[in-house]
């Protein structure tokens, strides 16, 4: 026996080397019809765009340009571009604002699904290289439900469109379009009371919280301008700029105006990220360039006016704004202070946020080397190998019934428990809650003192006694009373244990049926390389692999079970105590009342 053990042990490790050696450096490729892949990494750390706060669902901006990526690789137009998460399984949400292969010039928006605050290693996989691949796009899936409306300006002539599901299109648009911006292309705006206007709909209902961020580059000094107005005369949500000053003013009604300090500075002929949230009966914050600039106190609720939107001066063009605008983004909630800084970090020219490693080639097969490897073991494994593990499968499955049933159980009997124990402690005569089956369901502590309610009953009908008058429960009543309650409290503990038999049969035995395949597979093996005469790596290792399999299949039972009994088991001996501690002190209050019985 210990021969056959150090032989086992000396062909596994054998196997093991030489698996070692001979695995190639394969990473995981998400699908093998896309020949060129670029991991973009995010870094929030102080050397980066220094977030200390998580994001998740976040649109983030991704630059492409001939430095970081092969134009000549993708599709002219970009349409098998594909964005994965980390983990290359997922597919993300993106959207292309503008791809340009002969300016080698490209700007797509992808929602990451979360972004670690004060880190760098969050990332996600960009693919490309696959000449046959439709388009891919979702505009409306990149946002999520908070964001109403967000524009590009990408539109070379008409009314500027919203990019989210919502489709809040602008309905009157008299400034100059298509100019280059920080983001592509913006508009102008020449202070002669040129504006954007879009009118109300159900979405753009900003009770609960209001987000407005935008890019902005002011031409000049020229007084009190106004970058976003929604005004209808009593109630306003304004965004202005005070000679250089950005501030934001809500018109409450009735006279009552609340306005943020104005100290936040625009430089004229430069580009800043300006947001604004409103948190309701919180405060009013303004941020410049992804820093908090000023602030207000906010006691009410977030203005509705009954009017248009108007960005770039007021309805009736008075306050006109001079200068650019680009990608302004409305929310109907209040984005935290990391989400303007995340924003302005990725999507000005000298952010911080992203940064884009070395493209790699050549596509992977369209399968992980474990997923490969896997199936290879699947393929080997004989029909003795199928039978262990049919038998552990049918182990595991008991198992896994045995657990949710038990999980249902005792979350049902600690709701009825807590429910009961509240009331009997209300209550001034300890037998007040008898026959109250439907208000305590699941709850065994009731099941303890029905029994012993019912004893009692049974009782004193047979001696004509009354629990408060006469001479009170006699010393044989308690009696019966206390082993009607033990009884049935045993019964209860016997119910919440069974089936557990199954989970210890699977914590003990899978280990060793596991075993018993793995010796049976090698014992084959060895007996196949006896027949044949020959003994060579190629032809041991499918067969110990195999057998290894049967060993894998019975930990993969064995160890679940293992922490889902133990689990289980505490949980169970909580409830048993509970019980025990009731019985005891429902003795107590029967005899308390015994003796104050006259």
């Amino acid at each position: 026996m210990r021969l056959l053990t150090k032989k086992l042990a000396a062909i596994a490790g054998v196997v093991f080397f030489l698996g070692v050696l001979a695995v190639p450096d394969v990473h995981a490729w998400w699908d093998g019809k896309w020949q060129q892949r670029i991991k973009i990494q995010y870094d929030t750390s102080s050397k980066g765009g220094d977030i200390k706060e998580g994001l998740t669902d976040i649109p983030v901006l991704v630059r492409l340009h001939t430095g970081n990526f092969s134009f000549t690789s993708a599709k002219a137009d970009g349409s098998d571009i594909r964005f994965v998460s980390v983990d290359d399984e997922s597919p993300l949400k993106y959207h292309i604002e503008k791809f340009d292969p002969e300016e080698e010039i490209a700007l797509v928006w992808v929602k990451v699904p979360g972004i670690s605050g004060g880190s760098d290693q969050d990332s996600v996989w960009m693919y490309y290289g696959n000449p046959s691949a439709a388009d891919g796009q979702d505009a409306g899936g990149t946002y999520d439900v908070n964001q109403v409306a967000v524009y590009h300006f990408g539109e070379k002539d008409g009314n500027p469109r919203d990019a989210t599901a919502y489709g809040n299109h602008a309905t009157a648009f008299s400034g100059k379009p298509g100019l280059p911006s920080v983001v592509g292309n913006g508009v102008q705006f020449s202070g002669a009371g040129e504006q954007i206007k879009i009118a109300g709909s159900a979405s753009l209902n900003f009770t609960n919280g209001f987000t407005f961020s935008a890019w902005v580059r002011l031409n000049r000094s020229t007084g009190n301008t106004r970058l976003f107005s929604w005004d209808d005369g009593s109630q306003s949500i304004v965004i202005g700029i005070d000679d250089t000053k950005a501030y934001c003013s809500l018109g409450m009604g009735k006279g009552q105006t609340v306005v943020t300090p104005k100290t936040a500075a625009l430089t004229p002929q430069r580009w800043h990220h300006l947001a604004v949230t409103v948190d309701p009966d919180k405060q009013i914050t303004l941020y410049l360039d992804g820093n908090e600039a000023a602030s207000g106190r906010l006691n009410g609720r977030v203005p509705a006016p009954s009017a248009d939107i108007i960005i770039g001066a007021s309805a009736k063009g008075g306050n006109a704004f001079t200068g650019d605008v680009d990608e302004v983004q409305l929310s109907n909630t209040v984005r935290p202070g990391g989400w303007m800084k995340a924003a302005f970090q990725s999507q000005g020219p000298d952010g911080m946020l992203t940064s884009y490693l070395e493209e790699e080639s050549g596509g992977g097969g369209g399968e992980s080397l474990t997923i490969h490897l896997m199936k290879v073991i699947i393929r080997t494994i004989t029909l003795d190998g199928w039978l262990v593990i049919g038998f552990l499968v049918i182990m595991g499955c008991a198992s896994l019934y045995i657990f949710t049933q038990k999980i249902t159980t005792l979350r049902q009997t600690r709701k009825g428990n807590e429910t009961f124990s509240k009331s009997f402690r209300g209550i001034d005569h300890p037998l007040a809650l008898f026959e109250k089956d439907q208000d305590f369901q699941g709850s065994s502590l009731y099941r303890v003192y029905r029994a012993g309610c019912e004893e009692l009953k049974i009782w004193l009908e047979r001696k004509g006694e009354s629990f408060k008058g006469g001479n009170g429960l006699s010393e044989r009543a308690m009696n019966g009373f206390k082993a009607a309650v033990e009884k049935e409290a045993m019964y209860e503990s016997r119910s919440l244990s069974a089936g557990m038999v199954i989970m210890n049969m699977s914590v003990a035995g899978g280990p060793f049926l596991g075993l018993l395949g793995t010796v049976w597979g090698v014992m084959n093996t060895f007996a196949s390389l006896a027949e044949s005469g020959e003994a060579n790596l190629t032809a041991i290792a499918p067969g110990v692999a195999s057998a290894l399999a049967c060993t894998l299949a019975g930990l993969l039972v064995a160890i679940p079970a293992l922490f889902a009994s133990s689990y289980i088991i505490g949980h169970i001996k909580n409830v048993n105590a509970d019980m025990n501690v009731f019985i005891d002190d429902f003795i107590l209050r029967l005899e308390d009342d015994r003796g104050d019985a006259p």
